[in-house]
């Protein structure tokens, strides 16, 4: 048997994070997985990734879906769609008749999507307590667009009174940054661009903050369960604090496990 995580988004985002987490610690498990995806990004990232067209199913294989519509079951072993967002990808709105059962992040976005399904939380690895001794150090994580309000986290942040804002992330929309971000950057404000290192990014700021617009609701809350692991205080808008749970290793593999068998 071997594990296929076939994904409709495989660029830098929390979700890509998160099926990447899944393909690693099932390969250090001992379960063969690979990371299908139609972008780049994953593929010098992850144990083992390939791009979407190449992915083959075999009838032993288990399939883990995201993002993606599966109207028809593979000849596969089993189907599983993991669903890792609210809005951006409404279940009722979309054709998942070929898939055995439902992975969700938390049991907030389960009642949220209103659909029966196992929730496995995110597995969150690699952050640790954070060095940084400088209070007044903000950090704004994650992709810069305007869904996570980066504009307004900025601000926030130096209204709350931060001597320095660091902003973490890609770019995925360079009319958003050119309008909203490039005015606000200066000596206080600086764009640090990717960093995959998040130890890096949380030794480096003594808290983080986070605005998602009111139609884009968190379904995990990535960024904040890191700052919880990094013992950072984080200042998120209702949006972006929705609740969650944190499991150990052990508990997620092992749900993970039986969700497969």
């Amino acid at each position: 048997m071997k594990v296929k995580i076939a994904s409709g988004w495989s660029a830098e985002g929390g979700s890509t994070f998160s099926l990447m987490e899944v393909c690693d610690l099932l390969n250090e498990r001992g379960i063969h997985c690979t990371f299908y995806g139609p972008h780049d990004w994953h593929l010098d990232k992850c144990s083992r990734a390939d791009r979407s067209q190449n992915l083959k199913i075999d009838r032993n294989d288990v399939l883990i879906a995201h993002f993606m519509d599966i109207p028809k079951r593979p000849p596969c072993k089993k189907v599983i769609f993991s669903c890792h967002e609210k809005s951006i990808f409404v279940i009722k709105d979309h054709n998942l008749k070929g898939v055995d059962t439902i992975r969700f992040v938390s049991e907030d976005q389960k009642q949220w999507q209103g659909v029966e399904g196992v929730v496995i939380p995110n597995l969150v690895k690699g952050i640790t307590s954070s060095k940084n001794t400088e209070e007044g150090i903000a950090g704004i994580i994650g992709t810069v667009n305007p869904i996570k309000g980066v504009h307004t986290s900025i601000k926030r942040a130096l209204s709350d009174g931060c001597k320095r804002v660091h902003i973490y992330g890609n770019c995925n929309d360079m009319n958003y940054f050119n309008e909203k971000i490039q005015p606000l950057l200066s000596e206080k404000v600086i764009y640090e661009g990717m960093q995959m290192d998040r130890q890096k990014i949380y030794d480096n700021v003594s808290c983080v903050y986070q605005s998602n617009i009111d139609t884009v609701p968190e379904s995990f809350g990535r960024v904040r369960a890191e700052c919880i692991q990094a013992g950072i205080p984080y200042h998120g808008n209702d949006s972006a604090t929705t609740p969650f749970e944190l499991w150990e290793e052990d508990k997620v593999f092992d749900a993970w496990k039986k969700l497969i068998w």
